[in-house]
C-alpha cells in the first residue's frame, strides 16, 4: 500500500510527517499542454574542475552581458531560484545523485553556453567527477552555469537550470532587476517550476522582506503553465525534524510564513470552484542535502541525508511537470 504523502495532503489533513513517498511511473509520462491545468563511488574532483568559474570576466561585471541558448524549448524548465549561498547548487547534486541511483541520466546540456566558453565546457566534461566527489560540497564555488537535462528510456522528461544566485536575489542590492537573459528565460513558452528556496534564520528581517518582494516580482513574470515549488532546505537545522526524512511539516510551513511574511500571497488559490478544497496554488517541500565533516585540510566532506528528502521533491517536480 503507497505511503502517503504530506506534502501533497489538503491543509486540513491531520497527517504533519513527512515520511517516503513512492517514485512516480514515468513510463507513460507525457508533458501536458493545457495551460488550466492547475553506495556511490569515492572518487576526487579530476584537474578539469579545478577552476570552474563558468562565466567571463566581463560577464561578471555586467550579468546583461550573459548569453544563454536553451535550444529544447518543448521540456519543462526547473529553475532553482535562490540568493547566493542558499544551496542551490548542493541541491542539484543530491538531486542528481538520487536520480542516477533510481535509473534516471541525468546530463549536461553543451549548448547552453557559447562553444567558445572553455570553462563551461570543462564543467561539463567533470560534472560526474563533481557529482560523485566526497568533497562534492566544494562545487558550489564552481558552478555559475549549469543546464542538465533528466532523462529516462530515452526520454527527456525536464530540464534543471542553476544560475548566479545574486541575479535571482541579492541582498546588498535587493530592488535590482533580473538581467537580460533571465528575463528572456522567463519569457520562453515551455512551463517552467521554479523551485524557490527558503531556509531557516537567513540573514536578518529586512533581507528576509526584500526577498518577498523578489518573489512576488516573480510571479508577475509567470506564465499561467508555470508553477512554483517552495524548498525549505536546511531542515534538519529545525526541531520539526523527529526521525529520518521525518518531518513536522505543517509546523515548517509557519515558521517560513512567520520568517517570510506573505510570501505565499501571490500564489493563493482565485480559482472559485477548487478553493474551497485547495488553498494555496504552490507546493511545499522540505529538503536536506545530506552532512557536512571537517577534514584535516580544513574543507568538509559530504555525505548523502535520507533519499525521502529528494525522492519527494522529483516527486513533485515531476506532479508539475505534468501539470
Amino acid at each position: 500500500m503507497p505511503v502517503l504523502d504530506p506534502n501533497s495532503l489538503p491543509e486540513s489533513s491531520d497527517f504533519e510527517l513527512q515520511a517516503p513517498s513512492e517514485d512516480i511511473d514515468t513510463s507513460s509520462f507525457v508533458v501536458e499542454e493545457n495551460d488550466n491545468v492547475a553506495v556511490h563511488p569515492e572518487s576526487t574532483p579530476s584537474d578539469a574542475v579545478a577552476d570552474f568559474v563558468g562565466s567571463t570576466a566581463e560577464e561578471r561585471l555586467d550579468p546583461n552581458r550573459i548569453q544563454v541558448t536553451v535550444k529544447d524549448k518543448d521540456v519543462p524548465l526547473v529553475l532553482l531560484f535562490g540568493p547566493p549561498a542558499c544551496g542551490k547548487t548542493m541541491t542539484l547534486i543530491r538531486l542528481t545523485r538520487y536520480l542516477k541511483s533510481a535509473g534516471y541520466q541525468v546530463a549536461p546540456v553543451r549548448s547552453l553556453r557559447s562553444s567558445a566558453d572553455v570553462h563551461y565546457k570543462r564543467l561539463c566534461d567533470g560534472f560526474d567527477d563533481m557529482v560523485n566527489a566526497l568533497d562534492a560540497a566544494s562545487s558550489t564555488d564552481r558552478i555559475s552555469f549549469l543546464l542538465v537535462e533528466v532523462s529516462k528510456n530515452g526520454r527527456r522528461l525536464c530540464q534543471i537550470l542553476e544560475a548566479p544566485g545574486e541575479h535571482y536575489y541579492n541582498p546588498e542590492t535587493p530592488r535590482a532587476a533580473f538581467p537580460t537573459y533571465l528575463n528572456q528565460i522567463l519569457a520562453f513558452p515551455m512551463r517552467k517550476i521554479f523551485c524557490v528556496m527558503v531556509e531557516p534564520n537567513w540573514k536578518d528581517e529586512p533581507d528576509r522582506k526584500g526577498y518577498v518582494d523578489r518573489v512576488n516580482s516573480l510571479k508577475t513574470k509567470m506564465n499561467t503553465r508555470d508553477k512554483v515549488i517552495f524548498v525549505f532546505n536546511k531542515i534538519d537545522q529545525t526541531n520539526f525534524v523527529f526521525g529520518a526524512g521525518r518531518v513536522h511539516v505543517r509546523e515548517a510551513r509557519k515558521e517560513i510564513e512567520q520568517l517570510y511574511p506573505a510570501i505565499f500571497n501571490p500564489f493563493r488559490n482565485v480559482n472559485p470552484i477548487t478553493r474551497f478544497w485547495r488553498t494555496w496554488d504552490c507546493d511545499f517541500v522540505t529538503f536536506q542535502t545530506g552532512y557536512y565533516t571537517a577534514d584535516a585540510d580544513g574543507g568538509n566532506v559530504f555525505s548523502e541525508g535520507p533519499d525521502t528528502y529528494p525522492r519527494n521533491l522529483w516527486n513533485t517536480i515531476l506532479k508539475r511537470c505534468r501539470g
